[in-house]
């Protein structure tokens, strides 16, 4: 009995050595409180023996990657979440990562992957996300026990991604800008409604004429081979364009289901011509679709992936423009939306030659409004409908695949 006294009170000496005595902790609980003021509603601290509790003693590895190891953990009042045991950088102080924490808690979007808390103890930190049923978007289209992926999903997920990409180029005070754009960052609920992670990577805008009270601390953008911007690798300077380039490369992937980079080539130089020959577009199907996609929306997303892929970022979209084509062409239930930005003109690229008249602009970009941007977009297929991932306009859930999930167990940040 005295033994068991003694290593019980052993183990309690060991928990308060994990939570320490952090003379910050007294700065970061403000930060929490500062960041519960803001948008996000559901943000706390969680203590280092809850996320041991949750995860059964770390047991429930969902997967991991060099951005730290993944759980699958359940708290005490009965919710799942991800819980993701960060690999903490010598750089990163414990007042850092508390301003990131906060940061990230006044990101609240429909497709962002909500962040519930944190943990920062002396010697480990832990962030607790909103758990993604059916895992990542990079299992769905690569992994080799992939399952079916509907091309109606594919559309949607499309515009979903593009939904958080305009939220966080166009709402958030200043412009942040998320550099690492790839479906590995990409997740889906239940519903395989898409939202897009790995916004601790952001960047604020330096042209922005407000400065958040707690700052992104990463300074370098965690940019991917294949989704980086050719223009980002000679400059070093992330911009709206960039994420704009790596969301094309997503389209990409997700209408031909191939890896970004086969055999030594570039999956957007692969593409180049077959996107610029019209009876050849077909070919860029993932043939596990080939026989269930609708042609007027291939040509669509073909167009739209070779605007933002164009090697100038000059002459690339906005994503408010990119989401106002896809809202138009490929969810007509959200005019609204469409007619609201109506007054804003674009740079519109086309690489037919000769398809569209317009006011020829420099480096062969053609502009017009947005009347000559529906008579140059084919109609798109009033059978070929997908429901609208916009909260203000319609409250509702992504259509489900026809398939069995492909992931049971979920995933997060791998």
């Amino acid at each position: 009995m005295i033994v068991l006294i003694f290593l019980i009170r052993r183990k309690n000496k060991e928990l308060k050595k994990m939570e320490g005595n952090n003379p910050l902790d007294a700065w970061s609980f403000s930060c929490v409180k500062k960041g519960q003021e803001g948008n996000s509603t559901i943000f706390g601290r969680f203590s280092y023996k809850e996320m041991k509790n949750a995860t059964r003693n770390f047991s429930t590895v969902l997967g991991g990657g060099e951005n730290g190891t993944v759980f699958r953990g359940q708290l005490n009042d009965g919710s799942v979440v991800a819980i993701r045991r960060v690999e903490s950088s010598p750089k990163q102080s414990h007042n850092e990562f508390c301003k990131e924490m906060e940061f990230l808690g006044r990101l609240h979007h429909r497709h962002l992957v909500g962040l519930k808390g944190f943990c920062s103890t002396r010697f480990e930190r832990f962030q607790v996300y909103e758990y993604m049923e059916n895992g990542s978007l990079q299992d769905h289209l690569h992994s080799p026990s992939k399952h079916l992926l509907p091309w109606k999903n594919r559309v949607q997920i499309a515009i979903d991604v593009a939904n958080a990409l305009e939220y966080l180029h166009f709402y958030c005070d200043p412009p942040l800008y998320h550099g690492d754009v790839k479906p590995s960052n990409v997740f889906l609920d239940k519903n395989y409604l898409a939202k897009l992670a790995g916004c601790g990577l952001a960047h604020h805008s330096s042209s922005g004429n407000t400065t958040p009270s707690c700052t992104p601390v990463n300074v370098k953008a965690q940019a991917t081979p294949g989704y980086v911007d050719p223009e980002y690798m000679v400059t070093q300077e992330l911009t709206p364009k960039s994420d704009v380039y790596s969301y094309g490369v997503l389209l990409l992937e997700l209408v031909t289901g191939k890896p970004v980079i086969q055999d030594n080539k570039s999956l957007v130089e692969w593409s180049r011509e077959l996107i610029g020959t019209d009876y050849r577009l077909h070919e860029l199907v993932d043939p596990s679709v080939a026989d269930a996609f609708d042609l007027d929306e291939l040509q669509v997303v073909a167009d739209v992936i070779h605007w933002c892929t164009h090697r100038d970022g000059a002459a690339r979209p906005s994503m408010k423009q990119v989401l106002r084509i896809l809202y138009e062409r490929l969810d007509p239930l959200s005019g609204r939306f469409a007619r609201a930005v109506e007054g804003e003109e674009g740079y519109y690229y086309c690489h037919g030659g000769g398809r569209v008249k317009g006011k020829q602009a420099g480096d062969g970009v053609i502009q017009f409004s947005g009347d000559a941007a529906r008579s140059w977009l084919p109609s798109s297929s009033s059978t070929s409908r997908s429901h609208c991932s916009r909260s203000v306009l319609l409250e509702c859930n992504s259509p489900e695949p026809q398939s069995s999930p492909a992931h049971g167990n979920g995933a997060f940040l791998a």
